[in-house]
């Protein structure tokens, strides 16, 4: 468990503060408005399916991110290379971070909560009830974190595309 708790601190150690803001006011202002936007629907219908669907989306996106974490790691390409050496001025445990410590940290950061994602949407429908107060903030709270890891998830592929094509971000 503390293992989990160590990606989680270096993700956000070595992240741009300005990209955390950025994803989490979109991802909150998102989540919030799922709920209050189907005040006259039924809710509890939809956020069942909604949880139902984002299992299946959710075993998509490991199998996506374990992919490009895979290849990240095994195309010999000089670019990759390149960001083997270069360092981004943090430092992380007294060591300088490269390039390439990111990406890693992203990859695993993403692949970690989109697991926990995908565990805590299965067993959702056994410990809420959405009819509850407490079951609508789980639901919010997995909106949110289901948004989170879609945008940090396409971040870092950009991040993965500009890297082997060389280009400047």
């Amino acid at each position: 468990m503390l293992a989990y708790l160590l990606v989680f601190f270096e993700y956000y150690k070595t992240s741009k503060l300005s990209f955390l803001i950025w994803n989490f006011v979109i991802s909150l202002a998102l989540a919030i408005t799922s709920i209050y936007s189907v005040r006259n629907i039924d809710f509890t219908t939809l956020a069942e399916d909604f949880i139902k669907n984002s299992v299946g989306i959710l075993g998509i996106l490991v199998g996506f991110s374990i992919s490009m974490f895979t290849l990240l790691n095994t195309v010999s390409n000089p670019n990759i290379d390149q960001i083997k050496k270069k360092e981004t001025g943090q430092i992380l445990y007294g060591k300088p971070v490269y390039l390439f410590d990111l990406l890693i940290v992203s990859m695993i950061y993403i692949v970690l909560l989109e697991s926990i994602l995908f565990i805590f949407n299965l067993l959702f429908p056994f410990y809420f009830d959405l009819s509850t107060k407490a079951g609508t903030i789980a639901f919010a709270v997995d909106v949110f974190l289901i948004i989170h890891i879609v945008l940090v998830n396409v971040s870092t592929t950009v991040d993965f595309y500009f890297i082997i094509t060389r280009k400047e971000n």
